[in-house]
């Protein structure tokens, strides 16, 4: 199996996991399993812009991978889940980054519901005013979904651009912003567009024309898709008619559900305890819970569960730490626990 550039992105999450967790974590980070340990992990370990970026990535197609990295000599096992790069994997990795450099734009992790929708909503727009501006109304819709589909009914009564105005406005939009993309092609998208008298290309035959591998294509893809969320997101008033094709997409975060009902009960003054008890969960549990909050709520305050001067020794363990193992950090604050030490990690600790 050949698959390269997978094998790099597996190598980079090996390398930046050192060996601290399974090579199933990194199935999980890929496929965007929406777990308090995945989610916590990919913040941990600098991941978030690979989360759900593989979602199709299946657990034996992993383990053949991973068979061919040993193979290569480029990847050990620590144990039988644990692995880390060798120094030649080390150096296999750098050459493989510098001729496939993962796309700076990729966040998987912001962005991987909202890309989806946004583009099955600017590719049937596309097609649509391609067809209205050349008085065609027989074509076939390139998307089924009847809520794209009451979108852009929505969005053609409300948008304020005239009809004949829509198509010249977002080709100014999408080349402005598009220019600004330097690592990526854009016709990574472009040539994927339907419209009056053209059919766009699958994945598979762009990947081919441009004589990159699918694996490759698909980050290149989500990249562009990323940055073009990203821009709008930044100065939506750059990108006015942009902007409301993104309005609804949730580009914001989600917590999972069950961290959504903790969430509530906290905000309604009850403890961890109680809430362990009211919801019949591990108080554990719950703790996870508050640690995907922290993740995901920049004004949510850990103080009530851990002291300032407990966050300012744990942050000073994390540093002069040989790694990012909880159990060592917490040899070294040995006053803390596990649940403290996650949290602070999760609230102040990215990127230490």
């Amino acid at each position: 199996m050949e698959r390269s550039y997978l094998k790099t992105v597996i190598m980079y999450c090996v390398k930046e996991l050192q060996g601290q967790r399974t090579i199933y974590s990194i199935l999980h980070l890929l496929n965007g399993k929406k777990s308090s340990q995945t989610i916590q992990d990919a913040h941990l370990f600098q991941l978030t812009p690979l989360f759900r970026t593989f979602g199709s990535l299946s657990r034996d197609v992993l383990d053949q991978l991973a068979q061919e990295l040993v193979s290569s000599c480029w990847m050990a096992p620590t144990d039988e889940k644990h692995f880390i790069l060798t120094s030649e994997g080390q150096e296999e990795l750098g050459r493989s980054l510098l001729e496939c450099p993962i796309p700076s734009s990729l966040n998987g992790w912001l962005y991987h519901s909202a890309g989806d929708l946004f583009w099955e909503r600017i590719t049937l727009l596309i097609q649509v005013i391609s067809h209205l501006n050349n008085n065609n109304v027989k074509y076939l819709p390139i998307q089924r979904k009847r809520d794209v589909h009451e979108w852009l009914k929505y969005f053609l009564r409300t948008s304020g651009f005239a009809r004949n105005e829509v198509g010249v406005v977002l080709n100014r939009e999408l080349c402005q912003c598009l220019e600004r993309l330097s690592d990526i092609n854009p016709a990574v998208l472009t040539l994927r567009l339907t419209g009056y008298n053209r059919i766009g290309l699958t994945a598979v035959q762009t990947s081919e024309q441009l004589g990159i591998s699918h694996d490759y294509y698909h980050h290149q893809f989500l990249g562009a898709i990323h940055h073009i969320l990203a821009s709008v997101k930044e100065n939506p008033a750059e990108y006015p008619l942009i902007d409301k094709l993104v309005s609804g997409t949730g580009n914001e975060v989600q917590l999972t559900l069950s961290a959504q009902k903790t969430y509530t009960l906290l905000k309604q003054g009850l403890n961890l305890d109680v809430i362990a008890k009211t919801r019949n969960l591990k108080k554990s549990t719950i703790e996870d819970h508050v640690v995907e909050i922290a993740l995901n709520d920049s004004g949510f305050n850990i103080t009530s569960y851990v002291s300032e001067k407990k966050q300012k020794l744990i942050l000073q363990a994390a540093n002069s730490a040989d790694s990012l193992q909880l159990k060592q950090i917490r040899q070294m604050v040995p006053e803390s626990d596990y649940f403290e030490i996650r949290l602070v990690m999760a609230k102040l600790g990215e990127g230490q």
